[in-house]
């Protein structure tokens, strides 16, 4: 699917994941992941004026949102470029990977800048003018809650469109849920190892504003739930006889991630290490019944491989978008993943679901595993609201 379109090695970051309402609930995020990436430029040697476009990701609005990717890009210190901001959930870092990708596939660019941010913290609260309704009551919306707890289509809250999924392929007991989670936690668990070694591969520290006269440094993820089997069991289902309980989901966070995405020869210039080439391969994209947007993540998926001329069996490492634990078990269940594959080091049901950069964190964390093993195809794949999903492939060699 695509030939032309590279990631230099370490040519990625992520800000640390904070849970909602902790350090960054009052940073702008256009601005917190500027100055992110600011830092990201210093620490690699690189010059925000060597990029010739951006894809700018984003999911809630905030103030000033209308200029996001020129805004952006004027402050991580190019006000010269710009390009296109995305924003299709959970699934806006492939998408914003795959954008990029076409244009350095087309020629449209020769160097493109991937940049996603969200803040969950504080949400928006929308309201609109209603003069014909009674008394000329407004029309309002909460961003985040109203949207968490019902699809205006499908009709369901989010976590339930997992259960539905996990009925329709022959139901999942509390029990395997919760073993999932544990297994989930365990994998995170990896990434600290060794003072927190994996993560301090790509992980940017970010100084925050607490108040007027006190900053802090978070230099790693906040808010993270220490999960055991336990605790998983005392709690109780979400729905009667239901799978999903609080510590089988994710929970929203705000924070920032990224990637170049260049050509061949440009990549190999600005890689860390020019022995490793990261390629990407291809894209896939789903849509599943009414809400069933957990099941839209294995078609999407095997889209990806197909376009890529892969297998399962090909795969080196899978990283998924994964808010509640039913997401894996029906795609492990429907695509036979090897488990010692599936999730090493870290997922988005762990370390939190900013929605905008969460895929990306995904991918940055992907990469770095198959780096370690020395090579191989790595496959991003991940549900997304209005029972949608997104797949990238890559291989680094």
């Amino acid at each position: 699917m695509f030939s032309k379109a590279f990631i230099p090695h370490k040519g990625y970051w992520s800000s640390p994941f904070s849970r909602w309402q902790m350090s960054f609930q009052n940073e702008h995020p256009i601005d917190l992941a500027a100055r992110t990436v600011r830092k990201f430029f210093e620490l690699r040697g690189y010059e925000a004026s060597m990029f010739d476009g951006c894809v700018f990701g984003m999911t809630i609005g905030m103030p000033a949102w209308f200029y996001a990717n020129p805004w952006f890009c004027a402050l991580m210190g190019n006000d010269r470029i710009s390009g296109p901001t995305i924003s299709q959930a959970c699934a806006t870092s492939a998408t914003c990977l795959y954008t990029a990708a076409c244009n350095i596939e087309t020629g449209t660019y020769q160097n493109v800048l991937v940049a996603t941010t969200d803040r969950c913290s504080n949400g928006p609260h929308t309201v609109w003018p209603n003069p014909l309704g009674p008394g000329g009551e407004v029309i309002s919306e909460n961003w985040m809650m109203d949207n968490f707890n019902r699809d205006p289509y499908g009709g369901e809250a989010m976590f339930m469109t997992a259960e539905l999924v996990a009925r329709d392929y022959g139901g999942v007991t509390k029990e395997e849920s919760d073993e999932m989670a544990l297994r989930r936690y365990q994998q995170y668990c990896m990434s600290l190892e060794n003072d927190r070694e994996f993560q301090r591969g790509y992980m940017i520290p970010v100084e925050v504003k607490l108040s007027k006269k006190k900053t802090k440094v978070v230099d790693q993820d906040e808010g993270i739930t220490e999960t055991t089997a336990e605790g998983l069991a005392r709690l109780k289902p979400l729905i009667p006889d239901g799978a999903l309980t609080f510590g089988a989901q994710t929970h929203p966070a705000d924070g920032n991630a990224g990637m170049i995405v260049t050509t061949k020869e440009r990549a190999k210039e600005l890689s860390q290490d020019k022995n490793v080439t990261i390629q990407v391969l291809s894209y896939g994209y789903a849509r599943a019944k009414k809400a069933r947007m957990a099941a839209a993540v294995t078609p999407a998926a095997q889209m990806a491989l197909d376009n890529a001329g892969i297998k399962v069996e090909d795969l080196a490492a899978v990283k998924t978008h994964n808010p509640f634990t039913i997401n894996d078990i029906i795609m492990g269940r429907l695509m036979k993943i090897p488990e010692e594959i599936f999730n090493n080091y870290g997922s988005s049901l762990i370390f939190g679901h900013p929605q905008g950069p969460t895929g990306a964190r995904c991918m940055v964390e992907l990469i770095e595993e198959l780096v370690l093993k020395g090579g191989g195809y790595g496959l991003f794949a991940g549900c997304a609201a209005g029972d949608t999903a997104a797949a990238i492939v890559l291989k680094v060699s």
